[in-house]
């Protein structure tokens, strides 16, 4: 079967949006492989060493993100296919925004806005809400939940060796509260041969028959100080003290303490744009908002991300104002840069900011 390629062109004007017919799906469908042709005005661009997303806004105004590249076989002349996943055909109807994305290492070089649309599919038995995806952190949870996921067994095995412990130290205890062993403060019957190497003291007399007597006060306990010995080592490996370990496998999935605290703090990050950051764990939400915003073009913002709340490596993050979708960088020294130009001409009456984007820190916790 011939490929048909969807030409993109990076000499685009911001305003404009290539319709991409290959990138209609239907609701359900998953892993769509769409062929791409990307050319500086007429001379196909060379894609060698650069790196290619999909960024894309649904029809319910959940992003989505993905730089799946299939084929690219073709990649020194701007030729490449991608494979879509089922998220980005969850929400039925047109994409409020989106644009393919080229960076090289930490820059981004080139956007391209696109568009395409999501067909409803009535013979789906059950849909589910569309819900956010970003391939990079999806992978990262994946990989987390991997190394993650034989933590259990070996927890298990550490449970088992203390319940094991416990049965000894048990048993030890109802063979010392037995007769087998001497006790100081009870009366015992020794009816074997009992050899004793220093001397026997009995102040209130030695009774019966005898060859000679040596101390014998201070042979009765060594099994109680064993038992203390042993309760003190179930003691150190029961999981419910805090403990650092490496390598931890686990098999199965560990949750979150619904307890666990949730750490906030609030930047303005130029006149009107305020950024609230919220974190929990090594995951930032960060909501943006504000009223009678005016942003720009092409520049830092005076506000930077606090100690705490940086993201691990760069991301970009969207929000808009009024209509006008705004996309930033987030570097990890906190800086946030604006990539676009001023969005305050879509005609609405209050400039409002909203949008949020999440990435992940690898920050102390703040104070």
């Amino acid at each position: 079967m011939a490929r048909t390629y969807a030409e993109l062109n990076t000499n685009l004007n911001t305003n404009q949006s290539t319709l991409i017919d290959q990138l209609n799906g239907r609701q359900g469908d998953a892993n769509r492989e769409v062929f791409f042709q990307i050319k500086d005005g007429t001379t196909p661009y060379n894609l060698e060493g650069k790196t290619i997303a999909l960024f894309a806004k649904d029809a319910q105004g959940v992003i989505k993100a993905t730089s799946t590249i299939n084929d690219q076989t073709g990649i020194s002349f701007g030729r490449f296919s991608m494979i879509i996943p089922k998220e980005f055909y969850q929400a039925s109807g047109a994409v409020e925004d989106a644009y393919i994305q080229i960076s090289s290492s930490d820059k981004v070089i080139s956007t391209i806005p696109v568009s395409f649309q999501v067909i409803a599919n009535t013979m789906l038995v059950t849909q589910t809400q569309s819900q956010m995806f970003i391939d990079s952190v999806q992978s990262l949870i994946d990989d987390t939940n991997q190394r993650l996921s034989t933590t259990t067994t070996s927890l298990t095995s550490v449970e088992n060796a203390v319940e094991a412990l416990k049965v000894t130290i048990g048993n030890l205890n109802d063979q010392y509260n037995s007769d087998l062993f001497a006790k100081k403060a009870n009366d015992n019957e020794f009816k074997g041969v009992n050899t004793f190497d220093q001397k026997i003291v009995a102040p209130n007399g030695v009774q019966g028959k005898a060859d000679s007597a040596t101390q014998a006060d201070n042979a009765t306990h060594a099994n109680s100080a064993d038992s203390a010995k042993n309760a003190d080592i179930a003691n150190s490996l029961n999981p419910a003290n805090n403990q650092t370990v490496n390598d931890l496998l686990v098999n199965g999935i560990i949750k979150v303490n619904p307890n666990q605290k949730i750490y906030h703090t609030s930047v303005t990050l130029q006149p009107n744009l305020n950024i609230d950051l919220f974190r929990i764990c090594n995951i930032v939400l960060a909501r943006f908002g504000g009223r009678g915003v005016t942003i720009s073009s092409w520049t830092a913002f005076d506000g930077k991300i606090p100690l705490g709340y940086r993201t691990a490596s760069f991301t970009s993050a969207s929000f808009s104002v009024d209509a006008n979708v705004h996309t930033v960088n987030v570097w990890e020294d906190g800086g946030v840069y604006n990539r676009y130009r001023d969005g305050n001409d879509s005609g609405g009456a209050f400039h409002d900011a909203d949008g949020s984007s999440i990435w992940f820190t690898k920050d102390d916790y703040p104070e």
